[in-house]
């Protein structure tokens, strides 16, 4: 399949898709993380200050982090309660990955004390997932044919800003050594770069990452460090432990959302890498048309947003042409599709939503080849 195809493919996967994943139907459904996930190689890199609008993000597509895999069953969770994706990138002049994440939750919990005083999934804190050469496989402690570095779930807390104010400091751990002399081991020095801001409910995480191989020594960490290149495979997965009370003592953890699928009982990331997502580092993210033409595409602005009964779609690039527009629903189900001709740079077309239950949808706006998506949350007042 061609780069820009596999771009230009549907975000949404739904439970049919599922079943040809893996084999079977399951329970679980809902979006996942793009199989593989496509990250470009950036010309400039970021700035690191949890803002996050640089240009390199701006044509890379969102990944959901919205599987629930703590508790596995249950209750489903709002919309305004929790919602969770990121962004991925890389440089070949740092050699480093670059995330761009962002979370809305009702309540942010922190206060996690890394000299001691809990577990730090207890929290609201970000994990990330990786496995360099995606070879699978256990990788929680060592042992007789177990490597605990076989791959890497780290674990990253960083305390909550005050309002307008930014936090550059973070902690990140993960589980090293053998099962009956475990320790925590401290890789916070695995992320070069940390900012973390907080909008209202929206916290937006946004780090670089080095990325080692499974022969990693802390005492020498230089001597297996991975060089990133285009066509390289690794296995990846994004997640997100939720604590929904920050009064209770001792905390609890209330839920964990993770990017990808997982069986029943959910939760397996931290020991096995066999169920980690897949990412493809590449050149860059096609963003040719049908004439061959390449156009600069922009994020769908959608006004208002959250909406009850309609909202206001607009596009601002040089595309010409045909713009075909879908919104699902997070089974996968196709809600409303409208098409409209775009003549001008600008573009506006008006989205009837009343009829619509209230909750979280996914929009699709296709242009020739090119395709950019974005959530729309629809509340219906009483």
């Amino acid at each position: 399949m061609k780069l820009n195809q596999q771009y230009h493919r549907l975000h949404i996967i739904c439970m049919s898709l599922l079943f040809l994943m893996y084999g079977k139907a399951h329970s679980q459904h809902g979006l996942v993380q793009d199989d593989p996930v496509l990250a470009p190689n950036a010309a400039t890199v970021p700035v690191i200050d949890g803002i996050g609008n640089d240009v390199c993000w701006q044509n890379v597509p969102w990944q959901p982090i919205i599987q629930k895999w703590i508790p596995y069953t249950g209750p489903s969770v709002d919309s305004s309660d929790y919602y969770g994706r990121y962004k991925l990138i890389w440089s070949s002049t740092t050699n480093l990955l670059y995330f761009l994440m962002e979370v809305t939750d009702d309540v942010f919990v922190d206060g996690y004390n890394p000299a001691g005083g809990g577990a730090i999934y207890d929290y609201d804190i970000s994990e990330v997932f990786i496995d360099e050469n995606k070879s699978g496989g256990v990788h929680m402690y060592d042992g007789p044919g177990i490597n605990a570095e076989n791959a890497f779930a780290y674990h990253m807390y960083a305390a909550l800003p005050a309002a307008g104010q930014v936090t550059t400091q973070v902690h990140v751990d993960d589980m090293a050594g053998t099962q009956s002399t475990s320790t925590r081991a401290d890789y916070t020095s695995h992320f070069p770069e940390f900012a973390l801001r907080v909008t209202g409910n929206t916290a937006v995480r946004e780090f670089s990452l080095i990325v080692y191989n499974d022969t990693y020594d802390n005492n020498n960490k230089d001597a297996s460090r991975s060089q990133l290149v285009v066509g390289k495979e690794m296995g990846l997965s994004v997640a997100y432990c939720d604590n929904d009370d920050p009064n209770e003592n001792p905390k609890v953890r209330d839920n964990m959302f993770g990017s990808v699928w997982e069986p029943s009982p959910g939760n397996l990331h931290w020991q096995n890498a066999d169920y980690f997502g897949h990412v493809k580092l590449v050149a860059d993210i096609s963003t040719s048309v049908e004439s061959g033409h390449a156009i600069q595409l922009s994020p769908i602005r959608l006004y208002p947003n959250p909406a009850s009964s309609t909202s206001q779609l607009q596009l601002d690039n040089s595309y010409r042409g045909e713009v075909s527009i879908r919104l699902f629903n997070l089974l996968g189900q196709e809600v409303l599709r409208t098409v409209g001709s775009k003549a001008d740079q600008q573009f506006t077309q008006s989205l009837i939503l009343n009829r619509l239950p209230s909750g979280l949808y996914f929009i699709q706006t296709r242009m020739g080849k090119s395709i950019v998506s974005e959530k729309l949350i629809i509340t219906h007042t009483k």
